[in-house]
């Protein structure tokens, strides 16, 4: 499996190799454009050149020789088509019998019909070479259509399948990533592993495998720690109601459920009585004939110092009232009880102090004396609990 660097290396080297290719060809077919265009020039256009000073000079009078010469022998340098050197012969043995007799007028038709001659075959020669020059340039104007043709589809295809090397799996990872973002931690990126996407892949199915296991753990693990909420919750004897941030019920516990009866009956005027009620104060409710007190609490949830809902907790306090009130119902008839043998103590104590029972020593007169004195205080004592006791049962 091929690294993404690799493939974009092979992509952008096919791409410079398919531009290499054209620009090599174009180069190669105006290359043989230009060297017919230079033989024409340097083989056929030059003898004409070289023709025409000779034609020039045979129609001056009298003819320069010298001028005639000089084209000849280059003329003789250039000789490149078929036929040309035999012309070329003619003119230059015409050309030696013209200098021994300059006025012949005979020498001087034959010498120009030989120059003539060596024209014709020079323009034969451009015309055939210009048109081998015109084929060779619509050959090269086909095969350049036919190549850039070629290329121009090459490129097509490459244009739409290259791009799905990066794009597709870009857009399955992209894919992927986004139904593990919803939480969705099945789903698997399916791509071969080998290149960069390949083994980012598998990074993010192993990143989802482990959040699908994290998570189902932690589903259980909530569901238990609910389950022994919602046990505890209905297991106490306080009545326990749970709101969210728009006081709606999320749920109740036994005792309140029992308290309150049907939460959605319309008019439930105990619940109603409940959530109006003011916290931390005793609130009674009446359940089968028989009345139930409460001190309701109020306490906020929040997360983030963001109130999230709410939690009353009714303080059942019936049980604590009724003990209170044995409590003190038994200290006022213990009080009340022990005011007679207070009483007779008194009295005993009066008796012993009159002087007609008898005399007392004075150690006994002291000992009578302070024995009143704790006497008088039990009493004091007595009254004080039996008068709180009675504020107490009248509160009750």
């Amino acid at each position: 499996m091929l690294r993404l660097r690799t493939k974009l290396i092979l992509g952008l080297t096919f791409l410079f190799a398919v531009t290499l290719a054209i620009s090599m060809q174009g180069i190669y077919r105006i290359y043989q454009l230009d060297r017919d265009a230079r033989l024409i020039l340097q083989q056929n256009l030059h003898s004409i050149v070289y023709c025409n000073n000779m034609l020039q000079a045979l129609e001056t009078r009298p003819v320069p020789l010298k001028t005639l010469q000089e084209n000849l022998v280059l003329q003789q340098r250039n000789v490149t088509e078929h036929g040309e050197d035999a012309a070329t012969a003619n003119a230059t043995d015409m050309a030696k019998k013209l200098q021994a007799d300059p006025a012949n007028e005979e020498l001087i038709r034959s010498l120009r019909h030989d120059v003539l001659q060596v024209a014709i075959i020079n323009q034969e020669a451009i015309a055939r070479k210009s048109a081998i020059a015109s084929k060779t340039a619509s050959n090269a104007i086909l095969a350049l259509s036919v190549f850039t043709l070629l290329s121009l589809a090459v490129y097509i295809i490459f244009i739409f399948s290259f791009p799905q090397i990066i794009s597709r799996p870009v857009g399955m990872l992209a894919t992927g990533i986004r139904q593990i973002a919803e939480k969705n931690y099945r789903t698997r990126i399916d791509l071969r592993p080998g290149d960069e996407f390949g083994q980012l892949a598998a990074g993010i199915n192993n990143m989802a495998e482990k959040l699908y296991t994290y998570e189902n753990s932690n589903i259980e693990q909530i569901k238990a720690e609910k389950t022994r909420i919602e046990t505890i919750i209905n297991l106490m004897h306080d009545g326990v109601i749970g709101f969210d941030e728009k006081r709606n019920i999320l749920f109740m516990n036994t005792v309140a459920k029992r308290l309150c009866g049907q939460v959605k009956a319309p008019g439930n005027t105990v619940l109603d009585a409940i959530i109006h009620h003011p916290a931390q104060q005793q609130l009674t409710i009446s359940h089968s004939g028989q009345p139930y007190t409460f001190v309701k609490e109020v306490m906020r949830v929040e997360n983030n110092r963001d109130v999230i809902g709410e939690v009353i907790v009714l303080r059942d306090i019936s049980a604590i009232q009724e003990l209170a009130a044995a409590k003190t119902k038994f200290i006022a008839t213990a009080s009340h009880e022990l005011k007679t043998p207070i009483a007779s103590m008194q009295m005993s104590l009066g008796l012993l102090a009159d002087s007609r029972t008898g005399p007392l020593q004075p150690a006994q007169r002291e000992l009578v004396s302070s024995l009143e004195e704790d006497v008088d205080r039990i009493l004091k004592i007595s009254s004080e609990i039996l008068d709180a006791t009675d504020e107490q049962l009248h509160t009750i």
